[in-house]
């Protein structure tokens, strides 16, 4: 085997193991985020409620709603990853690009 051809093998098992490190990742976070937007939502829509919470409380609660938002955005392109492609980070380091 020649130099390419090592180096082709190599570039496809990272591909391969980023992809699954990417879906492992994905499915895992799924579910504790589908837990807190579960509660999350009980705390902010349940009509059964007795307690009005105050509105500095409700505030909270809608900024831990967009967090959680932006975390499923990020889980879902972590799905989407198809290939392995880094971008330059903090100076040295490399991370994976998700865009």
């Amino acid at each position: 085997m020649d130099d390419v051809d090592i180096a082709s093998l190599l570039q496809q098992e990272r591909n391969r193991v980023v992809v699954q490190l990417a879906g492992a990742v994905s499915h895992k976070l799924k579910q504790p985020l589908a837990v807190a937007w579960g509660y999350l939502e009980l705390l902010l829509d349940d009509p059964r409620s007795d307690v009005d919470l105050p509105p500095s409380m409700v505030a909270y609660l809608r900024e831990i709603q967009e967090s959680l938002r932006t975390m499923d955005d990020i889980i879902n392109q972590l799905q989407q990853v198809s290939t392995h492609q880094t971008r330059a980070y903090a100076g040295t380091l490399e991370i994976l690009d998700l865009k």
